[in-house]
């Protein structure tokens, strides 16, 4: 018996590139190249030596941080682990997450309750005395009126 089979498939549009949560960019990886080579200047070793402590040929580390060879993951765990960074941190600097719960959730720790706002320190305010606020606008008012002349004299208190 003979079945035929047809594709069904929508080819009007291509289709739209999947972008998981874990891919990592040329510019992500072009930024942990760059700190990888800022801490092998730091390090104050020759490339030569750190290919040697990892088991590399000569060359190959210079390939990797000229782009000849593609970053890898674990390049970026070997170089790190060598130079004495922390790989996760390298990958946080370059990618810092949108929520850092996030990062404790995936370790399994709870993340700490959000501190409430503290309240403002309540202040006693002194009650309003009317009658000096009052006094001090009419001393203002008679001092600006005289520097244009345009105070009367005050009359005698008899």
């Amino acid at each position: 018996m003979f079945v035929m089979i047809t594709d069904t498939t929508d080819t009007s549009k291509p289709p739209k590139p999947k972008v998981s949560r874990g891919n990592v960019g040329k510019e992500e990886a072009e930024r942990i190249l760059r700190l990888l080579e800022a801490e092998i200047v730091r390090s104050r070793r020759s490339r030569r030596q750190i290919e040697r402590e990892l088991g590399w040929s000569q060359g190959y580390l210079g390939s990797v941080l000229r782009r000849r060879i593609g970053l890898k993951v674990w390049h970026v765990f070997a170089l790190s682990r060598e130079l004495g960074i922390e790989p996760l941190s390298l990958f946080l600097t370059v990618s810092p997450p949108q929520d850092p719960t996030w990062i404790l959730e995936q370790l399994g720790i709870a993340p700490p309750p959000p501190t409430p706002e503290p309240a403002p320190p309540a202040e006693e305010k002194p009650p309003v005395d009317w009658d000096l606020i009052e006094e001090m606008v009419r001393k203002l008012l008679r001092e600006e009126l005289a520097k244009f002349g345009l105070l009367e004299p005050e009359p005698a208190p008899s």
